[in-house]
């Protein structure tokens, strides 16, 4: 059989039904994956539709003045906002329709990604954000070939489909309480790489993998202990065991990310270094986890099994 034999058969309709028909005449160019730090007018356009309806259900249907207010839950959200992360005055906080909508419409619209996303993370996490805004919010980030996605309340940059994926297991394999440290310091990775502070991101990604290691031993002072331990119970390859332990010297040794952030001279991370190291870490953390978790359950039928046989 040729090679092109072997390529799966590609279905023009189905092709097609995934472009607009301008896409599909090639009159406009197909839309590409962002950068990090870019927003395309279609998710602005996206998502200034999703906060716009649902402040606007917000408002009292019987109340539609010129002076509209909005209720909750935005009263509560917009407020916080205005007091905690505006820090201005609570007698200068206005919940009138018109006056919410001629603030928030100018940031979603000219906000830089910061702003915009910034804004978008705080509702998020707010004890009154509206149901289902956050799973909207990502619909129009992924609509929008934005390089960001929400995971874990926190909106988190990606370089691939494939990588947010690893993200996303790591906080499902973090849920445990024991592991509340490292999905912290994972969720801060994450906001650190969104803020483009990429050393701190780079450093929380490493914290989060030191904090699963200490869950698993607490005895050990370093990750090679930890490693260590675990390779008794459950099998790692050595040329694994030694990936790990020098990318986390990458950042421990002298010169590293941990040590020398602020001296002169300290080391140059850039986008690249901090996407690629939440993603390492994240997938690290995983390993480790579910490594231990299967050596577990070997340890627990074998005990089974010996007693069994008793």
């Amino acid at each position: 059989m040729s090679v092109e034999e072997q390529q799966p058969k590609l279905d023009p309709l189905a092709e097609r039904k995934r472009l607009t028909f301008e896409e599909a005449e090639g009159a406009e160019p197909l839309p590409q994956q962002l950068k990090l730090g870019e927003l395309s007018p279609i998710f602005r356009a996206a998502v200034w539709n999703i906060v716009f309806h649902s402040i606007k259900n917000a408002v009292d249907r019987d109340g539609w003045t010129a002076r509209a207010e909005v209720g909750y839950p935005w009263d509560s959200i917009l407020r916080f906002r205005h007091i905690y992360r505006l820090d201005s005055p609570v007698d200068e906080f206005s919940t009138a329709y018109k006056d919410v909508c001629a603030e928030l419409k100018p940031l979603i619209w000219e906000g830089d990604y910061v702003q915009v996303l910034g804004f978008l993370q705080m509702v998020i996490r707010h004890p009154d954000c509206p149901q289902r805004f956050a799973d909207l919010v990502n619909a129009s980030l992924e609509h929008g070939h934005v390089a960001y996605r929400v995971v874990d309340q926190t909106i988190v940059p990606i370089g691939s489909e494939a990588e947010i994926e690893t993200i996303e297991r790591a906080f499902v394999d973090l849920a445990a309480t024991e592991f509340a440290g490292a999905r912290a310091h994972l969720r801060n990775a994450a906001e650190e790489l969104t803020a483009g502070h990429y050393a701190d991101s780079v450093r929380e990604s490493i914290h989060a993998v030191e904090s699963v290691a200490r869950a698993l031993e607490p005895s050990a002072k370093v990750l090679s202990t930890a490693l260590a331990k675990l390779e008794k119970s459950a099998t790692i390859h050595p040329a694994m065991r030694s990936g790990f332990d020098k990318l986390y010297g990458y950042t421990s040794d002298e010169q590293g990310i941990r040590h020398a952030l602020l001296e002169a001279g300290a080391p140059a991370v850039d986008e690249i270094d901090a996407l690629f190291m939440i993603g390492a870490c994240a997938a690290f953390v995983s390993y480790m986890i579910n490594k231990a978790r299967s050596a577990s359950s070997i340890e627990r039928t074998a005990q089974a099994t010996t007693h069994g046989r008793a």
